[in-house]
C-alpha cells in the first residue's frame, strides 16, 4: 500500500505513462502542458511551482522504461468535462512538462543504488506519484539541469 505523504517531504510529483496505451509524447524538447491525474489527497496536494517528473513505463519495447521528462506545476488541478453523460469527469493539472532528447533508464537509476522510489516498488500505482526531497537529491546527480520555463499565469 502506498503510503501517505505530505508536502513537507515532497520533493517532485512523478507522472507516469506508459507508451502502450498510445499516447504520443511531444519530440524530444517539446512540453506537455497538462497531465491526467487521479483524484485523491496527493492531487489535491499539487501546487502551482512543485517539480514535476516524467516516467515512461511499460515493457520497453516502445521506450525504454525511466525518466523521460522534467517541469513544474503551472497551476490547480482542474476538473476536465466529461464528453459522456455517464462518464466520470477527470482531473488536469496543468504542467509546462519538458520531454528529455535522452531519457534516464530504470537500470542506470538502480545502478546509481536508487531502488525506493514509490515507483519501483509499486509500479502500477496511480498518477500521480512522488519523489521525496531525499530521492530527489539523489537524482539530481543523473538528469540533465530543471528546466524553468514556467510561463506566467494567464489573466481570466
Amino acid at each position: 500500500m502506498a503510503r501517505r505523504i505530505s508536502r513537507d517531504e515532497l520533493g517532485a510529483w512523478l507522472l507516469k505513462r506508459n507508451p502502450a496505451t498510445g499516447f504520443e509524447l511531444p519530440r524530444a524538447g517539446g512540453v506537455a502542458e497538462s497531465w491526467c491525474v487521479v483524484p485523491g489527497y496527493r492531487s489535491e496536494l499539487m501546487a502551482r511551482g512543485d517539480k514535476v517528473i516524467l516516467w515512461v513505463s511499460g515493457d520497453g519495447r516502445r521506450m525504454v522504461r525511466g525518466i523521460w521528462g522534467l517541469g513544474t506545476v503551472t497551476g490547480p488541478v482542474d476538473r476536465e468535462p466529461s464528453v459522456d453523460d455517464h462518464a466520470p469527469a477527470k482531473l488536469v493539472v496543468p504542467v509546462e512538462l519538458v520531454v528529455l532528447g535522452q531519457g534516464v533508464p530504470a537500470g542506470e537509476l538502480v545502478a546509481a543504488g536508487i531502488t525506493q522510489l514509490e515507483v519501483q516498488r509499486l509500479p502500477q500505482g496511480s498518477n500521480p506519484s512522488w519523489v521525496s526531497k531525499e530521492q530527489l537529491a539523489r537524482l539530481l546527480p543523473l538528469l540533465p539541469p530543471w528546466p524553468d520555463r514556467e510561463r506566467p499565469p494567464t489573466s481570466s
